[in-house]
């Protein structure tokens, strides 16, 4: 990416930010229960395929320097924290495993089929820092470049299922992608009351938590259940970012 390509997509991720926190924090009363809107979208706890991020299992130490507001919302009913290792980004949802969306037999020709695409895109970086918030989330933004769209294009090349949702997919158009990588941190419950959160986190609005190379995009199984939130995650496939060094193979 061009440091006017970073610059641009760092001044636009900012603006995004700031008017969803604007939006969160002019309404009253609880969030949205995100786990009562989980269970709906996937279909009552299926697990869900994507391609991500697993930033918590990939840089464990990145949420460091927040610990003290995460000690602040732990206590609140307001809202529900993920484990470190269950914190992800998500590059693009291809959907749950059920019968009538994704076998898991065909997870193997998901990632076999991106991962041609996916090496044409050179490794990059991100830095993870300031908060905002959603109806449903807390959040941490990530500054890329937008090199994440660039990855969602070349999967939806290379998968037809990817091209499949991405047309359900309010942040993607065939004119633009407007996709804004996204770290949640912790989701709402439905209870309480949002003063008491936006109280906690005005101080770390600005936080920045670091740099971090990214070579591989990732896909896995999320996987959910109504008792255990958060069971775990498995990573299924890595797929190396090569960028010129595989563009100068035969595969132009």
């Amino acid at each position: 990416m061009t440091s006017d390509t970073t610059t641009d997509a760092a001044a636009e991720y900012a603006a995004r930010r700031a008017d969803d926190w604007a939006a969160f924090t002019s309404k009253s009363g609880p969030g949205a229960d995100r786990w009562a809107a989980w269970a709906e979208m996937s279909h009552q706890w299926k697990n869900a395929v994507e391609f991500l991020q697993p930033v918590g299992l990939d840089y464990p130490t990145y949420r460091d320097p927040l610990q003290p507001l995460l000690d602040k919302l732990s206590g609140m009913e307001e809202l529900d924290l993920p484990p470190l290792d269950a914190t992800h980004l998500t590059v693009l949802r291809l959907g749950f495993l059920m019968s009538t969306d994704i076998l898991w037999s065909q997870t193997e020709s998901f990632y076999v089929n991106a991962a041609p695409r996916i090496h044409r895109v050179s490794p990059f970086s991100i830095r993870i820092g300031a908060i905002s918030a959603r109806e449903d989330a807390l959040y941490l933004g990530v500054d890329d470049g937008h090199a994440f769209r660039e990855v969602r294009r070349q999967i939806r090349l290379g998968v037809m299922k990817a091209a499949e949702m991405l047309k359900h997919d309010p942040e993607w158009s065939p004119e633009r992608d407007s996709f804004m990588p996204v770290v949640p941190f912790a989701y709402f419950t439905g209870l309480g009351d949002r003063a008491r959160v936006i109280e906690a986190v005005e101080p770390y609005l600005d936080i920045q938590l670091g740099e971090y190379p990214v070579t591989h995009i990732k896909m896995g199984r999320v996987a959910s259940d109504p008792e255990i939130h958060y069971p775990g995650m498995d990573v299924i496939a890595e797929i190396g970012l090569l960028g010129q060094e595989y563009r100068k193979g035969y595969h132009n």
